[in-house]
């Protein structure tokens, strides 16, 4: 049984996915504890992650940096902290929904958060935008350049 706000998200998404020609249009999904994002798009191909912040240990930062990730972080800051792990992990993340291996999508790439990249031998190859809202980290990665202008976003069941 449907309430509400997830019949009228069951609506507007059926609208959406046939509103767009089945040729160009990208849908990628993410969810998260008590949180779903979906990206529908007509102009490129895009990936997404949500994550809810929550509170992460140094070592659960430096693991991910150190141990954890098997391409290349630009500029990795001698203070990670907890915002910096968020940008990291959901870029990672959209990238390999963007490319479509999830995990095993190869790792020889290089995450530049500072300028919003995914690089290819030195070429760019995936731009990222982020978005805050609530107590939830979002990122969007596209094979085409994009602004946060390019982004239309919808609530649908959303407390507060």
């Amino acid at each position: 049984m449907f309430n509400t706000a997830s019949f009228n998200f069951v609506k507007n998404l059926s609208t959406i996915s046939t509103d767009l020609p089945k040729e160009n249009r990208t849908i990628s999904k993410s969810y998260t504890k008590d949180a779903m994002a979906l990206c529908v798009s007509d102009a490129a191909k895009i990936g997404i992650d949500i994550e809810k912040k929550l509170k992460r240990s140094p070592e659960t930062i430096i693991h991910f940096v150190k141990k954890y990730i098997t391409f290349q972080i630009k500029s990795i800051p001698s203070d990670m902290n907890e915002q910096w792990f968020y940008k990291a992990w959901t870029a990672m993340e959209s990238y390999f929904k963007l490319a479509g291996k999830g995990f095993s999508t190869p790792k020889n790439f290089v995450l530049d958060i500072e300028q919003q990249l995914i690089l290819h031998d030195g070429k760019q190859a995936a731009w990222l935008e982020y978005f805050n809202i609530g107590n939830f980290v979002i990122c969007i990665c596209s094979d085409t350049a994009f602004s946060k202008q390019d982004v239309q976003i919808s609530f649908h069941g959303w407390e507060g």
